[in-house]
């Protein structure tokens, strides 16, 4: 038998219930001693703190924690929190967190509750392991990661907790070059004008796995007070910068944390749980994986059709489901990389503001990107900081400046776009920026007040 086998096992496990000794249903213990029953012939004894100190069959370790220690696939865990303490088998760790699939976790009870997976166990209380002699295990102290760097660490801002249910998830592109670290470091201690901005609730990458606002709580990501409130948004990073191979190594950690979340929350994947940012408002997003999957640039191209919406809708809802099924699953090399140039140049990112399209009424245009803009000369004040955007109308191109609270501008064009409405100036450097001053309906309209003075 090989960790993977071990593993495997495990997740077959998951939503069942097995009460090995027929005493208290199925308490964590059950499941160790089903598997180690089943595979090796023994069976524990006591509770599973008492697998801290009962005598091991040969060929089993029993490996107390350590800082350097990081437990292998397959290993069984013992916390030794409580009286009776606690155990499961582990899928997948690193230095600070580990993934296990336990019995009588959540909803804890003397009466037990179904096998599930955990994300993210710390080892506050985890005293060691036990090691059984799978054919590929590690003798000793073992120190390899076989899960992502997880930053556990919030923003400084705390958004209000959702009432009402979750509906699902958003699956964005960050329109950018940072990493989750370098998102990490740049937004975790912004101003409130920046996440007003925008902001999700993960952003991720190959490596590592941002979670910047808890799931109990809304987030700003998608322009949308209905979508802000009951969806989930993930941010794939580095989607203007990443090789195509990277770029969708960077989707799959997004795709497998979109899946163990809909699990925890029980929400199945289909059309009306995953959702795309421009399902919501007018908007590029997601550029990188249309261009990469359905053949289609919304930065290059204008506005997708329903159809291709649903297609990739569709290629994100396949893959969430393969993590789904099962969340012990190691992102790996995607198959069928293209080997086409997704990320815009520079001249095609300026294109869709300067396409001017056909009239819309009340002297608005709309033109292909579906972005909403007029001419107008006047004056705005802030009545608190704004970021200002290159390009265009749109909260994923890079951050122009800021214009302070106090401060004034004149403007000679307006936008709606991206669910916001924005001016437009031209600055001493002869650039192009782009500020939005409130929430629109899509439509023109502004929704709301104003985020500073007209005159």
């Amino acid at each position: 038998m090989k960790k993977q086998d071990a593993v495997n096992w495990a997740v077959k496990q998951i939503g069942k219930s097995i009460d090995a000794d027929g005493s208290h249903g199925a308490q964590c213990m059950d499941e160790i001693i089903a598997f180690c029953k089943e595979h090796f012939n023994w069976h524990p004894t006591g509770d599973a703190i008492d697998l801290s100190t009962q005598d091991l069959p040969d060929g089993f370790q029993r490996i107390k924690n350590t800082d350097e220690f990081i437990p292998q696939q397959g290993d069984i865990g013992i916390m030794d929190s409580g009286e009776y303490g606690h155990t499961n088998i582990i899928v997948a760790a690193n230095q600070h967190y580990y993934d296990s699939i336990d019995q009588n976790w959540y909803n804890a009870s003397d009466k037990g509750s179904p096998a599930a997976f955990v994300q993210n166990h710390d080892y506050d209380e985890f005293w060691g392991i036990i090691r059984p002699p799978y054919e590929d295990a590690e003798k000793g102290v073992s120190t390899e990661s076989t899960k992502l760097q997880v930053i556990n660490d919030n923003i400084n801002y705390t958004m209000n907790k959702r009432v009402g249910s979750i509906d699902g998830v958003v699956i964005h592109n960050t329109a950018g070059s940072r990493t989750a670290v370098q998102d990490y470091n740049a937004l975790s201690n912004a101003s409130i004008s920046r996440y007003e901005a925008g902001v999700a609730h993960y952003y991720i990458d190959r490596f590592t796995i941002w979670r910047a606002i808890d799931t109990f709580r809304i987030a700003w990501h998608v322009a949308d007070t209905y979508g802000n409130g009951h969806y989930l948004g993930y941010e794939v990073n580095e989607s203007m910068s990443a090789s195509n191979k990277d770029f969708m190594m960077n989707e799959q950690a997004t795709f497998k944390q979109a899946a163990i979340d809909m699990m925890y929350y029980g929400i199945e994947p289909n059309t009306k749980t995953v959702k795309l940012h421009n399902q919501f408002v007018a908007t590029a997003c997601p550029h990188r994986s249309m261009a990469l999957h359905v053949n289609f640039d919304p930065i290059k191209q204008g506005a997708p059709s329903k159809a291709k919406q649903r297609e990739i809708q569709d290629y994100f809802i396949k893959e969430i489901k393969k993590y789904y099924n099962n969340p012990t699953l190691i992102i790996g090399v995607p198959d069928n990389i293209p080997n086409t140039v997704t990320t815009p140049t520079n001249v095609e990112m300026k294109a869709p503001v300067q396409s001017k399209g056909k009239k819309a009424g009340n002297k608005w245009r709309r033109n292909e990107h579906g972005i909403l803009w007029k001419s107008e000369k006047a004056t705005f004040t802030a009545s608190t900081d704004i970021y200002t955007r290159y390009y265009g109308p749109w909260t994923g191109w890079p951050v122009a400046g800021q214009l302070h609270f106090g401060q004034s501008i004149n403007y000679d064009e307006v936008y709606d776009y991206d669910g916001y409405i924005w001016l437009a100036w031209t600055v001493s450097s002869g650039d192009r920026v782009y500020m939005p001053i409130g929430y629109s309906n899509g439509q023109g309209q502004r929704v709301g007040a104003a985020w500073g003075d007209f005159s």
